[in-house]
């Protein structure tokens, strides 16, 4: 891991906010393998981690079983936080409630985006979301057929696959910010949604906890604002694209590794700040 080491924060308790393409899941094959140890040390030690990232709730459904996770979670880039009905904090969410989750809304719904998007297909080089099918989806993303009907299932986005020129992309932006409206670019697509980001989520959720030191880990410009937001940045290297910058973040972490790989390495070390004995009886175990 380059420049630094994991800061050292004593016992105050960790939460942990993790993006998944590219960072946990492998950018080609959607593999965790590589992270699996450092999941079983979180297990192991009950340190909470939250998939922030731009999947759906359809996504995250059957990734969730797949990764033994159970706590709460956040969509379509800080859209909305999934809270399980049983678990505490679902009494802090203002929205309503859907399929055993609480829910806590910031995005605008999908219906508005598209509005606002349809003027705008014959001035720039794009294809939206909701001109695929879930074939097509699987032929730009490697996703099986049954996965990219679940990446279609958007409710407060739209992911644009670009095609126009970086010059293009900041002229939208700035129209989309007329609307009240961004663009981001994730690890694959550029996404339209409403003026929230990923730590929104972030802060919303270690606020209503005790005091706690916030880890992140991303590798997308999507993922920035939420690394910024964090006690403890984590730059996840990527096979596609440069690491990205936090100018204003010193203390960032850049792994070594790429994709869960790198992941697996800075959740170690942050977590052997913290309990060195159960990581090294975690690596002995191997």
């Amino acid at each position: 891991m380059s420049n630094k080491t994991a800061p050292q924060r004593g016992r105050q308790a960790l939460l942990i906010f993790t993006d998944l393409d590219g960072t946990l899941l492998d950018h080609y094959s959607y593999s965790f393998e590589a992270a699996q140890l450092a999941l079983e040390v979180l297990e192991r030690l009950k340190i909470p981690w939250i998939p922030n990232t731009s999947k759906t709730l359809a996504e995250l459904q059957p990734l969730r079983i797949q990764l033994d996770h159970s706590g709460p979670f956040v969509v379509e880039n800080g859209a909305a936080i999934y809270i399980p009905l049983d678990h505490p904090l679902a009494r802090f969410a203002s929205s309503d409630e859907t399929g055993g989750y609480a829910v806590h809304r910031f995005g605008k719904l999908r219906s508005e985006l598209l509005a606002v998007l349809e003027p705008l297909r014959s001035r720039y080089c794009f294809t939206g979301f909701s001109e695929l099918s879930p074939s097509s989806l699987s032929q730009l993303t490697g996703l099986t057929r049954v996965q990219a009907q679940q990446a279609l299932q958007r409710e407060y986005s739209e992911p644009l696959h670009w095609r126009d020129t970086d010059t293009a992309l900041v002229d939208m932006r700035l129209e989309m910010a007329e609307s009240g409206l961004q663009l981001l670019r994730g690890g694959r697509f550029v996404h339209l949604m409403g003026k929230h980001d990923k730590a929104d989520a972030l802060r919303w959720l270690a606020g209503q906890m005790d005091e706690v030191t916030t880890v992140a880990l991303g590798d997308g410009e999507n993922d920035i604002a939420m690394l910024r937001a964090a006690d403890i940045p984590v730059i996840i290297r990527s096979p596609v694209h440069p690491p990205i910058q936090l100018p204003d973040r010193a203390d960032a972490l850049v792994t070594a590794g790429l994709g869960p790989v790198g992941w697996s390495e800075a959740v170690l070390k942050i977590l052997s700040t913290y309990d060195s004995k159960a990581v090294a009886d975690a690596r002995l175990k191997e």
